[in-house]
């Protein structure tokens, strides 16, 4: 008889022109891992290439394979998928992979080595050259597309680099037991285009949620073709060029989220909790309204001196989901349909006309011209408050007063919008 708490559900997502990297992924879940009885969960979030036919075609050969499409225009993106495929997975230890990946041999057993209740366990990736090296990844090229992937060789060098060496760190492949991952509630859904990694490892961390990294299970990893699209690293790809240029901006439009909730940035070192800050910027030139813009994530209020300006703020918010929705592929008008689905910041709650009466710190910027000291040190504000005591400051032209360091604690265990079932369907 088999037992239960030995078998895994491995899970992937799948987005638009991925078919070939689908095709490869699923060869390796059936070829390499040891045993044949474990679930096999795809989550098909955009189908332009017939992953969906072929999923189909596939199916006897599989055990246990479930494919899992939905009724949201044009997609949830992978955020929530991930959320979805581990709440949906029937086993309580699920392995995520993403479908640009391909598993070596005895996948299955080599992470059951070092999995424990309450740890996250990422793998550890195999890439082509085109990221600088790592130390948590293996540099060797086996191919930068599935059609000249060199499988027998991959297979063979995965094999050569594997140890029961642990270290901390998280990323995709990682495996979780399903109470694990419902003690954070998941992926912030607030993230749809980078950093959910680096704040879940934040909450995890002050969960007290183990993260490491495994050296005996292995992945290649055909590295950003999920966020990026197929040809990224191609320079002379105008398509491609203008796909990496969006993800940027992207990325940029995830940082502000991830520094207002943490007020610095570590992806793998516990963050201490950021402080209580209104920020005020007095004045209605184009470089203090930027500022305002640029310096609120590492605040926890911003207020400004007329409601004119408040407003051109928020229009300039208001266009931050832009670089998401085109790279998702959305009209004009399906980000009003598909946003409920998502976690979103009350910017009623931070922006403000006139000046705190009531506040714990608070920094007044009066002009832009002699700042540069300040600004330098914004991304370490956690930091440096601390190492100040009470009192009145000043720092160029920025004021800084400070009557008690109040730390503001984000939500460890993340709350996302419940997706309704009927939105769903399972084959």
């Amino acid at each position: 008889m088999i037992n239960n708490a030995k078998k895994i559900t491995f899970a992937t997502n799948v987005g638009p022109d991925t078919l070939s990297h689908t095709k490869l992924l699923l060869k390796s879940l059936k070829e390499n891992l040891e045993n044949d009885y474990h679930e096999i969960l795809v989550f098909i979030d955009k189908d332009t290439d017939g992953v969906l036919e072929y999923l189909r075609s596939i199916k006897n050969e599989f055990k246990d394979l479930t494919i899992i499409t939905h009724k949201v225009i044009p997609v949830l993106g992978p955020e929530i998928n991930s959320n979805l495929i581990i709440k949906m997975a029937k086993h309580d230890i699920v392995s995520y992979l993403q479908n640009d990946m391909v598993i070596s041999k005895n996948y299955d057993t080599e992470i059951l080595k070092h999995l424990e209740e309450n740890m996250i366990l990422s793998s550890t990736r195999i890439e082509p050259p085109l990221h600088s090296p790592s130390d948590t990844t293996f540099t060797m090229n086996f191919g930068l597309s599935p059609e000249e992937f060199k499988w027998d060789e991959f297979l063979s060098y995965a094999n050569t680099i594997k140890s029961d060496k642990l270290i901390d760190y998280f990323f995709a492949p990682f495996t979780v037991h399903k109470q694990t991952w419902d003690k954070l509630g998941g992926y912030d859904t607030i993230f749809r285009r980078s950093r959910c990694d680096s704040d879940i490892v934040q909450r995890a961390l002050h969960l007290g949620i183990k993260i490491k990294q495994t050296y005996n299970a292995n992945v290649y990893h055909f590295t950003c073709v999920s966020s990026r699209g197929k040809n990224w690293f191609d320079i002379n790809n105008e398509k491609a060029q203008k796909r990496v240029e969006l993800q940027n901006l992207a990325d940029q439009v995830e940082m502000r989220h991830f520094f207002r909730k943490w007020g610095s940035f570590n992806h793998i070192k516990k963050l201490p909790f950021k402080y209580d800050i209104d920020f005020v910027v007095k004045g209605d030139s184009y470089e203090l309204i930027k500022l305002a813009y640029d310096i609120e994530p590492f605040g926890s209020r911003m207020w400004v001196s007329t409601h004119e300006i408040k407003e051109k703020i928020l229009d300039k918010i208001k266009s931050e989901h832009n670089y998401a929705n085109e790279l998702y592929g959305f009209e004009l008008d399906d980000w009003d349909k598909s946003n409920e689905y998502y976690n979103k910041t009350n910017y009623d709650n931070i922006y403000f006309v006139g000046e705190p009466t009531d506040y714990n710190v608070k920094i007044t910027i009066n002009s832009t011209q002699n700042i540069g000291t300040f600004l330098e040190y914004i991304f370490h504000l956690t930091k440096i408050l601390k190492e100040n005591a009470s009192g009145q400051y000043e720092l160029g032209d920025v004021q800084i007063d400070i009557k008690k360091l109040v730390e503001v604690v984000p939500f460890l265990q993340v709350n996302n919008p419940i997706i309704k079932s009927e939105i769903l369907n399972l084959e």
